[in-house]
């Protein structure tokens, strides 16, 4: 009977779930209406319903409604008739109070079940005196002189101005308008974000002209996109300008008003340049009172670890993950460092990253694996490890704990733990036997001291070939003095020489683990190769017109793309907390083979 009665529950609430999901009632009006001004508010319904019950409407007065319009529609999608309909209840109403007004959610009833709609937020400002004058205006000059940068202007609007060092901050790129006509827009240059380390916000929705409240007037505002801004150094950052030609429709009166001027409007489209201005944002140093665990994450984290098993026989594998989730810098979080024990074999820790770019900042989790090997039995012990991070909205530093794991290794086949040459490492493995070696016992002849060197052939070969080798060097130093007359040519032809020996000095760079001059070399591989491959002067060369370069020397566009995603890394990260041995290891790799398939692709 108990069961009987959890069935039924359980069909109950799938049902009503199902039927909520499928119910839409959505509420829409403007955010921001004038003092006096009429606008619509409208109800949509995607079911029949019935008994509609408005809330509340306090500071509004309600002209007319409500008005219903249906509309349908049928698909039909590989055989199969699908339909649609839209149920659309408007009213329109009067703003006769100032202030900000929230609508709570209407009521409607479908199928016999009451469904309610979003609450909506309306604010109503007064229009000033200046804006009521100007809208006496009809001429066209009249109306292109009303276009300042009072009532169309662009800006970069910043979520704040003084960040510590990783927090992030959210850069909009924003349009406003005093009025409706802004039909178009057309980049003309986006600022760089010089300093930053970049990630574009995914908006949901395109975006559209929405009114805002703007020191007490309306604005219409156009979002041009979003940025979350990650600081690469501290001190004082300079956010570009950036530029855009708006396009804003103007109606074109004639002089001379004849009867149909009143019935027919001619239009034209201006474009007007608009520029923002710079902004300054103060990146701040962490406190100096980091604990040791401290390696340069920023924001507010949660950290969980687990293996998948405790008890293991000799070379079994055991998976251990380190999962960090919450809001910061998760792309900066490196891996933790344990101290494994001594018997086991442990390889570079591989990274998952499940993140996502909103307005509320980087979110999601990164998690490292750590694939483990114990080579001996016995009982060992995983200690605990700490991980640090700096919250900048408390201003501290929080130390959180992994736990302790107890693994217990039972011996292997045959009851043997493993072969003495596992506690080596793989770097460290000898093969003895192969450093011994035979002695020869080729045959040789012994030369007679009393024998006769004149006139013999290799008396005549130590004169020949001293003559032959003479003039040999004679045309190769001939020619080498004519190349090196030719600059251009010589620096063509040593670019991949010089830029392998750079190669080399960043990889000892790599082994000493010198982080900032391993970085540096890499970086300077990467100019001198440009500089010397086309005869170009390092101080002409930048980020913007290498691409350019390339492309015109018919460099394959994923080529040109690893090549400057090098240096994008490079840059970012010489201010970026210590990277591990891993990373820069692939970071090497990558460049050697990035240069390899240059000098194959250039034309």
């Amino acid at each position: 009977m108990k069961r009987l009665f959890f069935l039924l529950l359980t069909c109950l609430f799938i049902s009503t779930s199902a039927f909520a999901d499928k119910t839409k009632f959505t509420a829409t009006a403007p955010n921001v209406v004038a003092l006096g001004e009429q606008f619509r508010l409208s109800y949509s319904l995607n079911e029949k319903g019935t008994n509609l019950k408005l809330p509340a409407i306090n500071g509004f007065q309600i002209l007319m409604g409500p008005s219903t319009s249906t509309s349908m529609s049928t698909q039909y999608i590989n055989g199969k008739m699908t339909s649609s309909s839209s149920y659309t209840y408007t009213y329109v109403l009067l703003a006769e109070t100032e202030g900000k007004f929230t609508f709570d959610p209407a009521e409607i009833t479908v199928d016999g079940k009451v469904i309610k709609s979003n609450s909506h937020t309306i604010e109503v400002v007064r229009e000033s005196t200046k804006n009521k004058q100007q809208g006496t205006h009809s001429s066209t000059s009249a109306q292109a002189q009303r276009i300042t940068e009072d009532n169309l202007y662009i800006k970069v609007n910043v979520d704040r101005k003084s960040v510590f060092m990783g927090e992030p901050v959210k850069a909009t790129l924003k349009i406003y308008s005093k009025n409706k006509n802004l039909v178009n827009i057309e980049p003309v240059k986006l600022p760089t974000f010089q300093g930053f380390l970049t990630q574009e916000i995914e908006r949901d929705s395109p975006s559209t002209l929405t009114g805002e409240n703007v020191n007490g007037e309306i604005m219409y505002t156009f979002i041009r996109s979003e940025y979350l801004l990650f600081p690469q150094h501290e001190g004082e950052i300079v956010i570009e300008p950036w530029e855009m030609n708006c396009i804003v429709q103007l109606s074109a009166q004639a002089r001379s008003r004849g009867f149909f001027d009143d019935f027919f409007n001619n239009y034209k489209n201006v474009r007007v340049p608009r520029k923002s201005k710079p902004v300054t944002i103060k990146v701040k140093p962490v406190p100096n009172n980091a604990p040791a665990s401290f390696d340069g994450a920023v924001g507010q984290f949660k950290i969980s670890t687990s293996i998948n098993q405790d008890s293991v026989k000799v070379d079994d594998a055991i998976t251990m993950k380190v999962k960090i989730s919450g809001n910061g810098n998760m792309k900066l979080i490196n891996p933790l460092k344990f101290e494994f024990p001594a018997d086991f074999e442990v390889y570079d820790p591989k990274t998952n990253q499940d993140l996502e770019s909103s307005a509320k900042g980087m979110t999601g989790s990164t998690t490292f694996e750590y694939l483990i090997i114990p080579r001996h039995a016995g009982d060992f012990t995983i200690p605990a490890n700490e991980f640090t991070y700096f919250d900048p909205k408390a201003k501290r530093y929080i130390t959180k704990l992994t736990p302790e794991f107890k693994i217990q290794v039972a011996k292997g086949e045959g009851g043997v733990s493993s072969p003495t040459i596992s506690s080596f490492t793989k770097e460290d493995v000898k093969f003895i036997g192969k450093d011994i070696r035979f002695i020869k016992t080729n045959n040789f002849e012994p030369i007679y001291k009393g024998e006769i060197f004149f006139g013999t052939l290799n008396f005549y070969l130590a004169y020949i070939l001293p003559l032959f080798v003479f003039i040999l060097a004679f045309v190769f130093n001939r020619k080498r003095i004519k190349e090196n007359a030719d600059v251009a040519k010589m620096k063509n032809k040593r670019a991949n020489r010089v830029a392998m020996k750079r190669l080399k000095a960043a990889s000892q760079r790599l082994h000493a683990n010198e982080k900032e001059a391993f970085y540096d070399e890499i970086l300077k591989a990467l100019w001198d190769y440009i500089s010397d491959k086309f005869n170009l002067p390092l101080s002409d060369l930048s980020k913007d017109n290498i691409r350019g370069i390339l492309a015109e020397k018919g460099v394959d566009q994923e080529i040109s793309d690893d090549f400057m995603t090098i240096l994008d890394t490079c840059e970012f990260a010489r201010y970026a907390p210590t990277s591990g041995s891993s990373e820069m290891d692939s970071l090497y790799q990558k460049t050697m083979e990035t240069i390899t398939k240059l000098e194959k692709n250039i034309k």
